[in-house]
Protein backbone atom coordinates (compact mmCIF):
# COMPACT_ATOMS: atom_id res chain seq x y z
CA UNK A 1 0.00 0.00 0.00
CA UNK A 2 2.94 2.22 0.45
CA UNK A 3 4.50 1.79 -2.91
CA UNK A 4 1.38 3.20 -4.60
CA UNK A 5 1.23 6.23 -2.31
CA UNK A 6 5.12 7.23 -2.93
CA UNK A 7 4.73 6.74 -6.45
CA UNK A 8 1.74 9.14 -6.48
CA UNK A 9 3.61 11.32 -4.60
CA UNK A 10 6.84 11.40 -6.81
CA UNK A 11 4.84 11.90 -9.56
CA UNK A 12 2.91 14.85 -7.93
CA UNK A 13 6.55 16.45 -7.01
CA UNK A 14 7.67 15.93 -10.75
CA UNK A 15 4.68 17.83 -12.49
CA UNK A 16 5.13 20.29 -9.76
CA UNK A 17 8.52 20.94 -10.40
CA UNK A 18 7.59 22.27 -14.06
CA UNK A 19 10.45 20.00 -16.12
CA UNK A 20 11.16 22.71 -19.37
CA UNK A 21 13.43 22.46 -22.13
CA UNK A 22 13.75 26.15 -22.71
CA UNK A 23 14.51 28.41 -19.79
CA UNK A 24 11.46 30.75 -18.52
CA UNK A 25 12.74 33.35 -18.84
CA UNK A 26 13.70 33.17 -22.91
CA UNK A 27 10.01 31.80 -23.03
CA UNK A 28 8.07 34.61 -24.79
CA UNK A 29 4.32 35.35 -23.34
CA UNK A 30 1.81 33.01 -24.40
CA UNK A 31 -0.68 34.21 -26.91
CA UNK A 32 -0.42 37.88 -25.46
CA UNK A 33 -2.77 39.11 -28.72
CA UNK A 34 -5.50 36.91 -26.50
CA UNK A 35 -5.70 38.92 -23.82
CA UNK A 36 -8.19 41.25 -23.26
CA UNK A 37 -7.57 43.97 -20.59
CA UNK A 38 -9.97 46.90 -19.44
CA UNK A 39 -8.23 50.41 -19.93
CA UNK A 40 -7.43 50.85 -15.98
CA UNK A 41 -6.10 46.47 -15.67
CA UNK A 42 -2.60 45.78 -15.83
CA UNK A 43 -1.09 42.47 -17.35
CA UNK A 44 1.85 41.09 -15.65
CA UNK A 45 3.41 37.46 -17.67
CA UNK A 46 5.54 35.55 -15.26
CA UNK A 47 7.83 33.05 -17.18
CA UNK A 48 8.06 30.23 -14.73
CA UNK A 49 4.08 30.59 -13.12
CA UNK A 50 3.43 26.64 -14.25
CA UNK A 51 0.50 25.58 -11.64
CA UNK A 52 -1.92 26.64 -9.27
CA UNK A 53 0.12 26.56 -6.31
CA UNK A 54 2.70 29.47 -8.11
CA UNK A 55 -0.58 30.94 -9.20
CA UNK A 56 -1.88 31.23 -5.75
CA UNK A 57 1.25 32.29 -4.20
CA UNK A 58 2.06 35.74 -6.72
CA UNK A 59 -1.91 36.38 -5.73
CA UNK A 60 -1.09 36.80 -2.59
CA UNK A 61 1.75 38.70 -2.76
CA UNK A 62 0.10 41.19 -5.80
CA UNK A 63 -2.85 41.66 -3.19
CA UNK A 64 -0.61 43.17 -1.04
CA UNK A 65 0.48 45.55 -3.18
CA UNK A 66 -1.36 49.30 -2.62
CA UNK A 67 -4.98 49.51 -4.65
CA UNK A 68 -5.15 46.39 -5.70
CA UNK A 69 -8.69 45.31 -5.97
CA UNK A 70 -8.56 42.11 -7.73
CA UNK A 71 -5.84 39.30 -9.19
CA UNK A 72 -6.55 37.05 -11.78
CA UNK A 73 -4.68 34.42 -12.85
CA UNK A 74 -4.00 32.19 -16.01
CA UNK A 75 -1.42 29.76 -15.58
CA UNK A 76 -1.50 27.92 -19.26
CA UNK A 77 -1.02 31.89 -20.61
CA UNK A 78 1.37 32.76 -17.14
CA UNK A 79 -0.62 36.10 -16.52
CA UNK A 80 -1.49 37.87 -13.09
CA UNK A 81 -4.38 40.33 -14.42
CA UNK A 82 -4.08 42.74 -11.80
CA UNK A 83 -7.50 45.32 -11.37
CA UNK A 84 -7.43 48.45 -9.04
CA UNK A 85 -9.45 50.33 -6.78
CA UNK A 86 -11.67 52.85 -8.74
CA UNK A 87 -9.83 55.88 -10.04
CA UNK A 88 -6.67 54.28 -8.96
CA UNK A 89 -3.19 53.11 -11.10
CA UNK A 90 -1.76 49.91 -9.91
CA UNK A 91 1.95 51.23 -9.41
CA UNK A 92 3.95 49.07 -11.82
CA UNK A 93 7.04 48.64 -9.74
CA UNK A 94 5.37 47.73 -6.55
CA UNK A 95 3.48 45.09 -8.51
CA UNK A 96 6.90 43.53 -10.15
CA UNK A 97 8.73 43.56 -7.26
CA UNK A 98 5.51 41.88 -5.60
CA UNK A 99 6.19 39.15 -8.19
CA UNK A 100 9.84 38.98 -7.23
CA UNK A 101 8.93 39.18 -3.92
CA UNK A 102 6.65 35.47 -4.51
CA UNK A 103 10.22 33.91 -5.89
CA UNK A 104 9.41 34.88 -9.29
CA UNK A 105 10.72 36.85 -12.46
CA UNK A 106 8.05 39.09 -14.13
CA UNK A 107 9.30 38.63 -18.04
CA UNK A 108 6.25 41.76 -19.46
CA UNK A 109 3.94 44.31 -17.81
CA UNK A 110 1.46 45.65 -19.70
CA UNK A 111 -0.74 48.49 -18.29
CA UNK A 112 -1.96 51.86 -18.48
CA UNK A 113 1.58 53.32 -18.33
CA UNK A 114 2.54 51.12 -21.14
CA UNK A 115 4.75 48.06 -21.59
CA UNK A 116 7.60 47.18 -19.21
CA UNK A 117 10.26 44.60 -19.69
CA UNK A 118 12.46 43.00 -17.44
CA UNK A 119 16.09 45.01 -17.52
CA UNK A 120 19.08 42.45 -17.98
CA UNK A 121 21.58 43.00 -14.96
CA UNK A 122 18.64 44.73 -12.47
CA UNK A 123 15.79 42.54 -13.30
CA UNK A 124 13.56 45.90 -13.05
CA UNK A 125 11.04 46.95 -15.12
CA UNK A 126 12.14 49.52 -17.63
CA UNK A 127 9.51 51.23 -20.27
CA UNK A 128 9.59 49.24 -23.83
CA UNK A 129 10.74 51.16 -26.59
CA UNK A 130 7.79 50.31 -28.63
CA UNK A 131 5.89 50.58 -25.56
CA UNK A 132 2.44 51.70 -26.19
CA UNK A 133 -1.22 52.62 -23.70
CA UNK A 134 -2.80 48.77 -23.25
CA UNK A 135 -5.13 48.22 -26.27
CA UNK A 136 -8.76 49.08 -25.11
CA UNK A 137 -11.18 46.67 -25.63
Amino acid sequence: MLRPLTAAALSLAFLCTGVQSVPAAEKPPAAAAEIKLAPHETAIYVGDMHCATCAKKISGKLFRVKGVMKVRTNVKQHVAIVTPQSKKVVDVKAAWKAVQSAGFEPVKLIGPEGTFVSEEKSKEPVKSAESAPAEQS
